[in-house]
């Protein structure tokens, strides 16, 4: 049997980490992210100067799309930010909500997976 989708959240900041990008192709939803892993980690890395977590970059994947719901912010400034804070975020069963300076995600999904890089 697979891992809980709770469970590959272990050892993972989420409240530090940060989306870099979303990704709609069809039923599918990808959204780039820069996670803040913590010690436990397997992919963990002692952070270099300066900074305060080992960020990994990692996927979110989400096929099987039945709901989606995107409600974008506008951005202040020039448009050029790279990444995004996150503020909630929520994964219940196939739902899986998140808002975050880009904005806000809502949807529900057959295949929800988190994948480092």
């Amino acid at each position: 049997m697979g891992k809980s989708i709770a469970s590959r959240f272990d050892n993972v900041d989420i409240a530090k980490s940060t989306l870099r990008a979303v990704i709609i192709n069809d039923d599918e939803l990808t959204l780039e992210m820069d996670f803040c892993l913590e010690p436990a980690h397997p992919d963990y890395e002692e952070p270099g100067a300066g900074e305060e977590c080992c960020w990994h970059p990692g996927l979110l994947k989400f096929a099987g799309i039945s709901k989606l719901q995107l409600d974008r912010r506008e951005t202040a400034g020039d448009g050029m930010q790279r990444r995004f804070a996150i503020e909630t975020f929520n994964i219940e069963g196939t739902k899986f909500d998140m808002a975050c300076e880009w904005g806000d995600i809502h949807l529900q999904a057959r295949s929800i997976r988190v994948l480092t890089e």
